[in-house]
């Protein structure tokens, strides 16, 4: 059973048994104590095993006092600076212990690449213009990856791809936290603001990601990437961030972020590769590829960054 919406207000709250949760996605100010509460009772309700909560940074004293515990912080989420806060509240035994062993071992992976990008690119948190795709790229031919002179295309997605994409996403994911194999939710997250991007291999569609309103605005979090199993190894996911944060410092966007696998090596360190700094681990947060795993958050300030 699909996980569902609720609006409280001005806030929105998703909550069902895939990722056995409560996700409070958005929380008006001034309303902190109200949706919390209704969070709460859903948990109880449906007995959840935890309750995940995108907050801002003042909120902290009232989620302390109810037993949350921060698990990743974005600086300047929000406006005037405020950060942003993912508040995790725990309610069944084992919930609050990460699964996977792996998980210390891709974050420094992550942060290594993120070094080596400054080091290689200066102070200013941002990979050089040098890798800064154009729509084109020529693939590289090490590590089992594409054949020297093919060529893959990145680009931004129309409403006559939507179709492909949600094929593509219905191809990679055996499970994910949001119907993206439904071409119908995909046509209603364009709709509302989401901007879709493909990789296309002579013309096939072999990668796709997404540029989504997340917060207040000029936040985005860039998701949903998947490459087919074919393309993989060859640096799609990499070419599509790079494009996507091309377009996000056109469109004016304060800060980009991210909830990748905590397991993938290969997108944590993608992100680690773009200048995404790492924010912290949401442990056992989220179900996607058949399991509930832990999700690790990553964040680039992109303002004032020519």
């Amino acid at each position: 059973m699909r996980d569902r919406l609720l609006r409280i207000g001005s806030s929105l709250v998703q909550h069902g048994p895939d990722s056995d949760r409560v996700y409070v996605m958005r929380i008006a100010p001034g309303d902190v104590r109200l949706v919390l509460d209704e969070a709460e009772s859903l948990a109880t309700r449906n007995s959840y095993g935890k309750i995940v909560v995108k907050a801002r940074a003042s909120d902290f004293g009232e989620l302390a006092r109810r037993g949350y515990r921060v698990e990743a912080v974005v600086p300047r989420f929000h406006e005037g600076g405020e950060s942003g806060l993912f508040a995790g509240k725990f309610l069944e035994a084992g919930r609050a212990t990460p699964r996977d062993p792996r998980i210390q071992e891709v974050v420094e992976a992550g942060r290594a690449a993120h070094a080596r990008a400054l080091a290689e690119t200066g102070p200013d948190d941002r990979p050089g213009s040098s890798v800064e795709p154009p729509t084109s790229l020529a693939a590289m031919s090490n590590g089992g990856g594409m054949p020297r002179g093919e060529v893959v295309v990145v680009d931004e997605a129309g409403p006559e791809d939507l179709d492909e994409l949600a094929a593509c996403y219905a191809e990679v994911f055996e499970s994910y936290p949001f119907p993206i194999e439904d071409p119908a939710h995909l046509r209603a997250e364009r709709e509302h603001g989401t901007r879709f991007f493909t990789a296309r291999d002579h013309g096939r569609l072999v990668g796709a990601s997404s540029m989504e309103p997340a917060g207040p605005p000029g936040v985005v979090e860039m998701t949903d990437f998947a490459t087919l199993p074919s393309h993989r190894k060859r640096g799609i996911a990499t070419d599509l961030l790079a494009l996507m944060g091309r377009h996000a410092r056109e469109a004016g966007v304060r800060v980009a972020y991210t909830i990748a696998r905590a397991g993938s090596f290969g997108m944590n360190i993608t992100f680690g590769r773009r200048g995404y700094r790492y924010a912290g681990t949401l442990i056992n947060n989220t179900w996607i590829g058949g399991a509930i795993e832990s999700m690790n958050v990553w964040y680039k300030i992109l303002e004032d960054q020519s």
